[in-house]
């Protein structure tokens, strides 16, 4: 599209933005009308704004790859897969017609609807339309009228000539449009009746008539040249002879709104037009617009400029352009620039051509990605390529001769040190191409290959080594060509420094992986094609070129893995490893290829190509040292058992999973049951016993006729013998002889070999019960042997294995009788200690707690099992068994011997302090007193009994105590409490029961001075005696106060309860107190001492209450509900019943209490 065309399409939009500007509608960023057409206006997504909704970013469907397929595990799944494809075909086709016909029954429901709604509103539309122009033709009307009436109104004759003006444009606009489609109908219907031929008689086709617009523009353009909306009249006026091909008309009009004090409104008759022809340079220079500050100026100057390079009038050209170009901000810059540069090239001024061509770049760069700089970005590469068009150019000064340095030279000397703009590396690309084009690619890879090593990491890098590479090819020079593809491909994948200098580039990255992904591919076949042709001719190199194929084909499937012809390149990927040695590798790019549910048409070749890759990689491990693979296990060649299952190594387990794959593909049934057998062989070398016999019996059973089943029935006989199993050894020999597998002499041997084993496999079928865990069976079938032959050398063994099985499942009292027929029939046997052992475990699984500890005390005194190493341990049962039978003196005895064999230390010391306890379930305090004495005196410096020996002397005094040695028991607890401390033992740990407890007792013996102390006597008497009361109480709550540094919440609860008791108790003594004789009962005297002594009372309930509330609170915090928390809730109840309610009535008067 020409430009005065271009011109033209964007007139009406420029008009109606005029017009809109007149009237205060348009804001100032639009009254420069870019690109001809009135920015849009509004909210986005608002009807008519013009403007689009903001779209929330799209997920990229590109990058949801769909699950591979699963792949079929033998020849009948992949028959009913392929089954079930053809019914989803069937399924889907349906789908599609269905799905087809729905949407065109809406299309038809669609277009009926939307045809009444048309139809609905067409004729309103019409009205409003009607209407609209009827409005317009009044509006004229009165325009006209004010106008002649008002021909030179200095406030509105110039603004409504003006709308006048833009109604008259409307007006004919519409005239025009409905004549140009009345015209078009009538040119369908005359080549509709022409029947293909050329009509004929075809009418002029409509012009529009501007005129009266043009002259109402010219009207109050030079009439009122203050009006303020002058700048758009001249320009809507330059506008309208453009369209009319005034071109003069139209240059003149522009110049005269830009250039005001040089060029005149062009009058009606062309009077005062400036011919183009009296242009001299700078005439457009230093111009002063009509309108300072107008919107439409830079618009203007393009506009008179595109008139001039259309006429090919290029010096007014580029200086129109070059005063377009006066604000770099302004929408029009780059256009203008762009004009300015183009213009200078057509003028061969390259140098300047050049510099305005870089500067544009320059320009769309710097505003990349910004909606305004469009225009310039779709321009850019045609901007980069004149660059280089200029720098081809020889001749730049215009004498004739090529200049000194011209070409690439001069280009480098000019950006060699601008490196890092981003075009830079574009121009030498560009450069290159085009001396590629003239066919001189050696000149071209030096441009390209120069702009390279300058700038390995620029944006242009991949195309440039693109470049490098088709140039090499326009010399047919494969060599090159192949070093070119290869440095393509390695250096600007994923993980390189070109990716991370330029990962923010979306759209270079994306491009840069194309050309990669071609290069990859393409470096890979070729090298492949080579290695096979040096392999073809037996040349030891072909090794080498493998192995640079099977780097390409990693690096390309690594980074395009679902490629359309991945399939075929993964397979030839795993060739390539294979022949050039790399056997593990080339086994599992194999087995991908072979698992792959994108193609089955290499499976059964990659099923091969793993088998043989995996046996090559095992010999390789083997011969290398670092893999041994151990013979088939057979008895007599293994060590001794238990012959659990090894790990199988990777490598192993690798190759029989292809071995199993290979089979289950089945390209070759000759060769399958040695393959199976190979398979089973792997589970057999490493004690995986089970699943082999599983892969032997398949041999068995569907290749019996083989000589493979007889190397299999082998194997399976050779894994019961070395585990021992007769049972099953004997089984399978039968199964064997009656299967009569192989052919030939083969087959007969293997029955002969089979019988002979058959006649060793007839004994111990008890053993193998039991070890199958038939315990009943087995257990039954050991006492039948013991009752047919009792003077069996194994018949001890024989209960004991019975008596073992019965325990086995839960026949405990059979158990017992079992093992009693050991040690009373065969009281000489090595398991005849053991068996009284287990009899007296069995009696007290039944509560036969007599019969238990006869059991044990016959183990333990009986001098036949003087050497049994259960002795000690039956002594220590009989102990605890008769401590639960309430033979507590007994029992004491037994620990007390028990700890006198034991010979570990901790054993001794533990069975000596269980004596001394068991005893204090009696009521001999003596004896529970010598009993803990005897333990101190034994155990008294023994740094690791300290806790025992605390615990000791506490329980020394309660014994004490309890046949009445108050002063031995005070000694015993402050002993008690001495060790703890001397000791170091640690508070608040178990350990600080002790000397809590015996803090405790000694504070409750000095609670009982207070208890038993009663306050009487007259005058100094009773003074004296109340104040030895309140010593008393104030000694006794610091003795409970000694109990809480053990922070031991039991007895700091007994403590708080204790104290809170003793002010208590104070408080009802202090009560109970005689009144003086001297007082007259119920006298004011009288009254006066009693409600002072309850003044005082009160005072130490009040001192009593908290300590109550404490306890009680502390208690419930902790968790502990003992008797010194119901009682301390009893008491504080008396207090505060409503916060401190009980489940019973509590005693109302306090029960004085004596602990000691």
């Amino acid at each position: 599209m020409s430009r005065r065309s271009r011109a033209r399409a964007g007139l009406r939009r420029a008009s109606v933005a005029a017009s809109l500007l007149t009237v205060g509608l348009l804001c100032d960023s639009a009254a420069a009308l870019p690109r001809l057409e009135a920015p849009p206006m509004g909210r986005p997504g608002e009807p008519g704004s013009g403007l689009p909704r903001d779209e929330a970013g799209k997920g990229d469907r590109d990058r949801l790859k769909p699950p591979k397929p699963l792949r079929p595990e033998g020849p009948e799944e992949l028959e009913a897969l392929g089954e079930l494809e053809m019914l989803y075909d069937r399924y889907e086709r349906a789908t599609k017609v269905a799905g087809d016909t729905a949407a065109h029954v809406l299309t038809l429901e669609a277009e009926a609807a939307r045809a009444a709604l048309g139809g609905r509103y067409e004729a309103e539309i019409d009205r409003h339309l009607k209407a609209a122009a009827q409005l317009r033709e009044q509006a004229i009307a009165r325009y006209r009228a004010f106008i002649d009436k008002h021909p030179d109104d200095p406030l509105w004759t110039a603004e409504l000539t003006f709308r006048l003006a833009e109604l008259h444009y409307e007006a004919e606009s519409e005239r025009y449009a409905k004549a140009e489609r009345d015209y078009e109908e009538l040119i369908a219907a005359k080549v509709a009746a022409a029947n293909g031929e050329a009509p004929e008689g075809l009418p002029p086709a409509p012009v529009a008539d501007y005129r009266e617009s043009i002259t109402l523009y010219r009207d109050v353009a030079t009439r009122f040249p203050r009006f303020a909306h002058i700048d758009a009249a001249l320009y809507m006026m330059g506008l309208l002879h453009f369209e009319a091909d005034e071109l003069d008309e139209s240059r003149q009009a522009l110049l005269a709104l830009t250039c005001a004090e040089r060029f005149p409104i062009p009058a009606a008759d062309g009077s005062n037009l400036v011919s183009v022809a009296a242009f001299k340079p700078g005439d457009y220079s230093g111009c002063a617009p009509i309108r300072a500050h107008s919107k439409l100026v830079a618009e203007s100057w393009l506009r008179v400029g595109e008139i001039h390079y259309d006429l090919d009038e290029l010096d007014p050209a580029l200086e129109a352009y070059t005063e377009a170009t006066g604000d770099p901000d302004d929408p029009l810059y780059d256009e203008a620039l762009i004009r300015v540069a183009w213009t200078l090239y057509l003028q061969r001024r390259f140098a300047d051509a050049a510099g305005k061509l870089d500067d544009f770049v320059r320009y769309a760069d710097d505003r990349r990605g910004k909606e305004e700089a469009e225009g310039a970005t779709a321009l850019r590469d045609d901007a980069v390529r004149y660059i280089a068009k200029c720098y081809v150019e020889d001749d730049w000064d215009g004498d004739g001769a090529p200049d000194r340095p011209s070409g690439f030279a001069r280009l480098d000397r000019d950006y060699s040190e601008r490196g890092e703009e981003r075009h830079v590396p574009e121009i030498y690309a560009a450069l290159g191409d085009l001396v590629a084009g003239d066919s001189d690619f050696q000149q071209a890879i030096r441009i390209y290959e120069t702009a390279l090593q300058r700038w390995p990491l620029a944006a242009a890098a991949p195309k440039l080594q693109k470049k490098i590479m088709d140039a090499y090819a326009g010399l047919r020079d494969q060599d090159g060509v192949l070093v070119a593809r290869e440095a393509l491909a390695a250096s600007y994948i994923r993980g390189t420094q070109w990716f991370y200098a330029n990962e923010s580039k979306p759209d270079v990255i994306e491009e840069a992986m194309a050309l990669v992904e071609e290069a990859l591919v393409a470096t890979a076949v070729e090298r492949h094609a080579r290695a096979q042709k040096l392999r073809a001719d037996g040349d030891p190199a072909a090794a080498d070129e493998y192995r640079k194929a099977a780097v390409a084909y990693e690096a390309y499937l690594g980074r395009y893995p679902d490629g359309p012809n991945s399939y075929q390149y993964r397979y030839d990927y795993a060739e390539s490893l294979f022949y050039s040695g790399q056997f593990l590798p080339a086994a599992e790019a194999y087995v991908a290829v072979r698992d792959s549910g994108t193609e089955a048409r290499l499976q059964a070749d990659a099923a091969e190509g793993a088998l043989f890759a995996y046996e090559a990689a095992i010999e390789a491990e083997s011969t290398a040292g670092r893999l041994t693979i151990p013979d088939m296990p057979k008895k007599d060649q293994v060590g001794e058992g238990p012959y659990e299952a090894k790990e199988i190594p990777a490598l192993l387990v690798a190759q029989q999973e292809a071995y199993d794959r290979y089979v289950s593909l089945g390209p070759d049934p000759a060769l399958t049951p040695s393959i199976k057998y190979k398979a089973a062989a792997i589970s057999q070398r490493y004690f995986h016993f089970k699943e082999a016999e599983r892969r032997f019996v398949r041999i068995l059973d569907e290749h019996c006729d083989d000589n493979a089943a007889i190397s299999a029935g082998f194997a399976i006989l050779d894994a019961y013998v070395l585990r021992g199993d007769l049972a099953g050894t004997r089984e399978w020999t039968q199964r064997l002889l009656d299967k009569g597998c192989g052919t030939g002499e083969e087959s007969q041997k293997f029955a002969g070999d089979l019988k002979t084993l058959d006649n060793a496999v007839r004994f111990e079928e008890a053993n193998v019960l039991f070890e199958q865990e038939e315990f009943e069976a087995a257990a039954d079938r050991y006492i039948a042997l013991v009752d047919e032959a009792p003077k069996d050398p194994n018949a001890d063994r024989a209960l004991n294995n019975a008596a073992v099985a019965y325990e086995r499942i839960g026949r405990f009292k059979s158990a017992s009788e079992a093992y009693k027929r050991i040690y009373t029939d065969y009281p000489d046997s090595e398991l005849a200690d053991d068996a009284l052992l287990r009899s007296g475990l069995n009696h007290v699984r039944f509560f036969e707690y007599d019969d238990a500890v006869k059991a044990y005390l016959m183990l333990a005194e009986d001098a036949r099992f003087a050497a049994s190493e259960h002795r000690d341990l039956a002594l220590k049962n009989a102990a605890d068994l008769l401590d639960s039978t309430q033979q507590y003196k007994k029992s004491s005895e037994l620990y007390l011997r028990y700890a006198g064999k034991a010979s570990d230390p901790a054993e001794q010391a533990e069975a000596s302090f269980r004596a001394a306890q068991v005893l204090r379930k009696t009521d001999d305090d003596r004896a529970i007193e010598a009993a803990f004495l005897a333990f101190v005196g034994k155990y008294g410096s023994d740094p690791s009994q300290a806790e025992r020996v605390v615990e000791a002397h506490l329980r020394i005094g309660q014994a004490r105590a309890g046949r009445g040695d108050g002063k031995g028991a005070e000694k015993a607890y402050q002993e008690s409490i001495a060790l703890f401390n001397a000791r170091g033992l640690k508070v608040a740990t178990e350990a600080a029961d002790y000397p809590s407890e015996a803090q405790f007792l000694l504070s409750e013996y000095t609670l009982s001075g207070l208890l038993d102390f009663k306050l009487t006597g007259r005058g100094k008497a009773l003074t004296k005696n109340a104040k030895e009361l309140f010593d008393r109480v104030v000694e006794a709550s610091k003795s409970y106060d000694a109990v809480l540094p053990y922070r031991r919440i039991e007895w700091v609860l007994a403590a708080m309860y204790r104290r809170a008791y003793a002010f208590e108790v104070t408080a009802i003594k202090m009560r109970e107190a005689p009144v003086p004789r001297e007082l007259k009962q119920y006298s004011e005297p009288w009254f006066a001492y009693k409600d002072a002594i309850e003044t005082a009372a009160q005072k130490f309930e009040e001192m009593a209450i908290p300590l109550y509330e404490e306890t009680v609170k502390r208690g419930r915090e902790y968790g502990v509900e003992s008797e010194w928390t119901k009682r301390a809730r009893e008491r504080i109840n008396i207090y505060k019943p409503e916060e401190y309610p009980l489940l019973h009535e509590p005693a109302v008067e306090l029960q004085l209490e004596d602990r000691r």
